[in-house]
């Protein structure tokens, strides 16, 4: 008896969790918002809700992605210049 609670339990957890899902939209602009629901694409315009329960439209032609949080990545920062050299000194020759 308590297998099948423990069972069906994990079978409903997991079942809920693949309804949890935040969207990206990225805008032309450079700007990014996140969405509660999938945005659907209705007439010239991307219908969603945001975290506050309120509904939003986008302009289709503002969009330039829309992708699920969980598969973004954090972007890559750019690589620092590189240091210049320091001359060694004398006494660290017996180092090497």
């Amino acid at each position: 008896m308590k297998s099948r609670l423990v069972s069906t339990l994990l079978v409903g957890l997991a079942g809920l969790c693949g309804c949890a899902h935040e969207y990206l939209i990225k805008l032309d602009n450079g700007d990014q918002i996140v969405s509660v629901s999938k945005p659907n694409a209705q007439g010239t315009g991307y219908h969603f809700t945001d975290g506050t329960g309120m509904e939003h439209v986008i302009p289709q032609n503002r969009v330039a992605k829309i992708q699920p949080v969980s598969v973004v990545t954090a972007e890559e920062k750019p690589m620092s210049p590189a240091k210049p050299k320091k001359p060694k000194h004398w006494y660290f020759l017996w180092l090497a």
